[in-house]
């Protein structure tokens, strides 16, 4: 039998997605809650490296399931949650979103 927060995980859809600060996402969930990511050291990655080169890294967009950026960079709502669950110690911000913030 799943657990009941298992199931919870499996039935989450993002219904939006906002930068709001160097590597911080605002990240709306059907179920009204709200997810601040922090990318932290992912930031570093050379997929992240050329979304911000590109200036597309404020710009990221969602299908329900998972969040992405032009050019095929995604991250699944799982991926997500790993990372929340993850992080043992909050990171410096890094301001690669000047000028763009969530509405």
């Amino acid at each position: 039998m799943p657990r009941p927060e298992r199931e919870d995980r499996e039935n989450l859809r993002i219904i939006s997605v906002g930068a709001l600060d160097g590597d911080t996402f605002g990240i709306t969930l059907e179920s009204g809650h709200t997810i601040l990511l922090e990318l932290g050291d992912r930031i570093h990655e050379p997929a992240f490296a050329a979304l911000i080169e590109s200036g597309d890294f404020c710009r990221p967009r969602t299908d329900g399931e998972k969040i992405y950026w032009p050019g095929g960079m995604s991250l699944t709502l799982k991926e997500i949650l790993d990372m929340l669950l993850s992080r043992e110690d909050p990171r410096q911000n890094q301001d690669n979103c000047k000028g763009e913030r969530m509405e």
